[in-house]
């Protein structure tokens, strides 16, 4: 039983982990096009391209914390990814199950910040 329990454990905790890291990176990905002034579109495309899968073309379930320009100079921008745009598959892994144990949601916070240039 305790065996089981950690294998299943280290599955499910594995899965949520590695979704929550590209999802992560997405928005790194997304915050640093964001700062030498890509648009929206820009920004979807290298959070799609960077999400190892988790996001689907066209993504735009995201925000910006403002738009650099030649005012903005130094100061930082933050993409965030809105959870609740997540398409049921990736929402699904940060349900984890594990035998014998309540299930457990994660809610990860998914942003990334820089500096705009």
């Amino acid at each position: 039983g305790l065996l089981a329990i950690l294998v299943f454990g280290l599955l499910e905790y594995g899965l949520a982990f590695w979704q929550v890291q590209n999802l992560r990176a997405a928005a790194r990905e997304g915050a640093r096009v964001a700062a030498v002034r890509g648009d929206d579109g820009e920004i979807s495309d290298a959070m799609v391209s960077s999400s190892a899968g988790s996001l689907d073309p066209g993504f735009s379930g995201f925000s910006k914390s403002t738009t650099c320009d030649d005012d903005s100079d130094g100061v930082p921008v933050t993409v965030t990814i809105n959870n609740g745009s997540l398409s049921g598959s990736v929402r699904e892994a940060f349900d984890v199950s594990i035998p014998f144990l309540p299930p457990i949601t994660l809610n990860p916070t998914l942003s990334g910040t820089f500096r705009c240039e």
